[in-house]
């Protein structure tokens, strides 16, 4: 039995493995043209100086910087680097047409002609090791192949043969080999695949057909632990040791991969994708990485579609602005200008065929791609899936919720990520986008059934997307998740990140939370601009950081129940008018906390008092200090109840004179914290970001001093956010700030004050900016002692 494969022509696979050890390893001979030397010390030397001497590490695709790379090589070296290839492809998960296509494309740069011979291109069938995830490696893979021969032809022939024979001695030599730089990436072995590969098809009965992560992978298994009974510490010989006592338990030859063992050391697929796939949309990134742009693709094909059903003359310029947004992605930018010109072109695609791709009607998806696909010529694109991704752009004019982009070698890697099956080799484009349809679908059902809401297919489509694109594949059918974002985002180090950010001490942070974590609601109080919006909205990004979310209201005279719990809204349907009751914002959230009871949500009420309190929050009042109990609502009669992980932040301005409405009763289920400029945590704040953002403009915090010392009043104070902007600062600008924001603020407390008011005129307090000694200034409270200013005193 052992390790070597079985079935889907792995023996063809094998053939061709022993002719190239033949050829290669045995000799200095050739697979495509036997009894030609071509695997040579003086070839490969020459290969190597073409293409390991001289790397080309633009992201242009490989065989178009090859063929530069090669140019003006001699007929044997063109043919060497194809037979490279054919190695190299041997047991990759690529399809066969793929991989001949390559091969031949190298030959044929060759002055002399030289194919596949035809026994050769059924070993490229095999597909053991998926390893598509890494073609953006191929150069450092290649390269290791071709260093690994070099320096195998400095051995002598009889210790050849020895490693030949002699399976471990041959891993030795492999990975004992010093290659060069040019082939590590970031410090990492980038040619390991490569290795793993040269093990399986020079002694296919020894090594698995397997990567590296993978092996790991197996031998950690607690399942297989009791199977290592040797000691060990090459992780190939305790394989060798699970492999021999499974194979007397089964009884038969067996893969690895087979799903009855695959699930003792992989796990489920399913439970990674949607870990993964949660990491994106609870932080937010699917809807302004991945949905926000498609729908603007999405809203100028609207566009083009209207200008095709009105019949404008303008509708093929409409269609090439849509197209040009397109590029790269959602359609592929190797094909993109093919296909743009075709479409510009008004003997290639007609209005008429457009009219049937947006047919407002109930015709199926298939059938508008089947009509579609007759009138693309395939010298424009070639090749199904490539042809069904530039069809999926189109037809994202139609129901982008429901028809997202299709991206061919995504959903392969996935379907076999996941396990899900994969389309018929031969299926057209109808098929290979229904195939797509259906994974969508059973990825939302996957990820409902873990709590994950993915709202539809375009959800589904862009999660996949960002999964497949921003996490390390290994090469094989498994993807190693990243660290889960920690479950409690007020944890002290999480505490301390968030205090550095706000420029605050530890244990003011840590204070708030305490109280939302005992009450369950807290009040910001202070004067304007000291930055309670702020702190309560950063604390709420924080907890969506983490998981959960945040939503903002701001109250106002006019605020009602029904604008903040549920009411009544005129809807029309048709022509008839009517009334739809609907949810508030408090409802929402209140909904998304109750489904993810692991995680933070926080409901932000700016200017909490600036409406009647009682009357908008209504039996909300019980619940705040009832967690636990639940109260029908007034119109839907529902029973509600605030979750506990549902917090509430308000913020109040003391200097608005509603601040009386504010009841007992609030004041007794809120724990309230000051946000004073004389106080911690506000008091130095200002300093402290001037002297590291605008080092040059810290007068600025000895202005505001000043006038705060002059307003005799903490609730008439001038906060420090006025004078926190990004950028630096000039004199103009503060004039502007301090007459446009901070004087009529103070002339609004003052009106009845005139000659206390002229003291915070800006020309009377201008030069405090350039560090000038003003206690003598008129109106000052202070005589002038000769001293200098000193941290905002005088």
């Amino acid at each position: 039995m052992g390790s070597r494969m079985t079935g889907e022509g792995a023996e063809k696979v094998y053939d061709a493995a022993q002719k190239w050890v033949d050829c290669a390893l045995r000799t200095d001979g050739s697979l495509f043209t036997p009894g030609e030397a071509i695997w040579t010390p003086g070839n490969l030397s020459v290969l190597h100086e073409k293409f390991l001497d001289k790397p080309d590490e633009t992201k242009r695709d490989f065989l178009v910087k090859l063929q530069e790379q090669l140019s003006g090589s001699p007929p044997e070296v063109y043919q060497l680097m194809g037979e490279v290839l054919y190695a190299h492809y041997l047991i990759q998960d690529l399809t066969i047409g793929t991989k001949q296509n390559r091969i031949q494309a190298v030959l044929g740069w060759s002055s002399t002609a030289v194919s596949i011979p035809q026994p050769l291109v059924a070993g490229l069938q095999g597909r053991f090791v998926n390893t598509s995830a890494g073609q953006t490696y191929i150069p450092y893979q290649v390269g290791t192949l071709i260093e690994t021969v070099e320096q195998w032809k400095e051995l002598e022939p009889a210790k050849r043969d020895q490693l030949l024979l002699d399976p471990w001695a041959y891993k030795e030599f492999i990975f004992t080999r010093h290659f060069n730089s040019k082939l590590l990436v970031n410090n990492q072995d980038t040619g390991n695949l490569e290795k793993h590969l040269l093990l399986h098809i020079v002694h296919p009965d020894r090594f698995e057909a397997m990567l590296r992560d993978d092996k790991e992978s197996l031998v950690k298994a607690k399942a297989f632990r009791c199977f290592v009974t040797e000691q060990a510490e090459d992780t190939d010989r305790k394989i060798k040791q699970i492999r021999g006592e499974l194979e007397k338990r089964l009884g038969k030859a067996f893969s690895f991969y087979e799903d009855a063992i695959r699930q003792y050391w992989k796990g489920n697929p399913w439970d990674i994708f949607v870990a993964l796939a949660n990491v994106y949309v609870d932080s937010g990134r699917l809807e302004i990485e991945e949905n926000k742009y498609k729908f603007e693709i999405a809203d100028k094909l609207n566009a083009v579609r209207d200008a095709v059903h009105l019949n404008s003359d303008n509708w093929r310029e409409v269609l090439m602005v849509a197209l040009k947004s397109a590029n790269g992605n959602p359609i592929d930018w190797r094909v993109h200008d093919n296909f743009s010109t075709w479409c510009g072109d008004k003997s290639g695609l007609d209005i008429s065929v457009l009219e049937k791709i947006w047919a407002q009607d109930k015709s199926p998806v298939a059938e508008r791609i089947h009509t579609f696909n007759s009138i693309l010529p395939q010298s424009v694109i070639r090749g199904a899936g490539t042809r069904m991704n530039v069809m999926s752009v189109l037809l994202m004019g139609l129901d982008l919720s429901n028809y997202p982009p299709f991206r061919y070698r995504m959903l392969n890697d996935l379907y076999r990520w996941t396990g899900y099956e994969s389309p018929k080799s031969d299926a057209d484009e109808a098929s290979l986008y229904e195939h797509s349809l259906s994974f969508f679908d059973r990825l939302i059902e996957e990820a409902a059934s873990r709590g994950v809401t993915l709202r539809h297919r375009l959800d589904a489509q862009g999660v996949a997307w960002s999964v497949f694109q921003g996490v390390v594949l290994d090469n094989s059918l498994y993807v190693t998740p990243p660290p889960p974002v920690p479950r409690d985002p007020w944890s002290k180090e999480n505490v301390d990140k968030l205090a550095k950010d706000l420029m605050w001490e530890p244990s003011d942070v840590q204070s708030i939370i305490s109280g939302l974590e005992d009450k369950g609601q807290v009040i910001f109080q202070g004067p304007r601009g000291t930055g309670k919006t702020f702190v309560a909205k950063r604390i709420g990004e924080w907890a969506k950081e983490h998981r959960g979310d945040y939503k903002i209201v701001q109250f106002h005279p006019s605020y009602s129940y029904e604008d903040f719990v549920e009411g009544y809204r005129p809807t029309l349907s048709g022509n008839q008018a009517g009334f739809e009751l609907r949810d508030g914002p408090l409802k929402e959230i209140a909904d998304k906390a109750d489904k993810k009871s692991d995680a933070k949500f926080i409901l932000v009420i700016d200017e909490i008092n600036r409406t009647n309190v009682s009357k908008v929050m209504g039996e909300l009042y019980f619940l705040l200090e009832y967690r636990e109990d639940k109260a029908p609502l007034l119109y839907s009669k529902e029973d509600f109840n605030l979750p506990k992980n549902l917090w509430f932040i308000g913020t109040m301005n003391t200097t608005d004179r509603s601040i009386a409405l504010v009841d007992a009763a609030l004041r007794r289920r809120f724990y309230f914290y000051d946000f004073f400029p004389d106080k911690p945590p506000i008091e130095g704040l200002l300093r402290k970001w001037l002297e590291k953002n605008d080092p040059d403009n810290i007068g600025i915090a000895d202005l505001v001093d000043r006038a705060n010392k002059e307003l005799r009043d903490r609730h008439l104070s001038i906060g420090p956010s006025h004078f926190m902007k990004k950028e630096k600062l000039t004199e103009d600008k503060v004039r502007f700030i301090w007459e446009r924001a901070v004087f009529p603020y103070i002339e609004g407390q003052l009106f009845d004050d005139d000659g206390k008011l002229e003291q915070f005129r800006f020309e009377k307090l201008k030069p405090i900016l350039e560090g000038k000694n003003i206690a003598s200034a008129p109106g000052s409270s202070e005589q002038d002692n000769g001293s200098n200013q000193k941290n905002g005193q005088c």
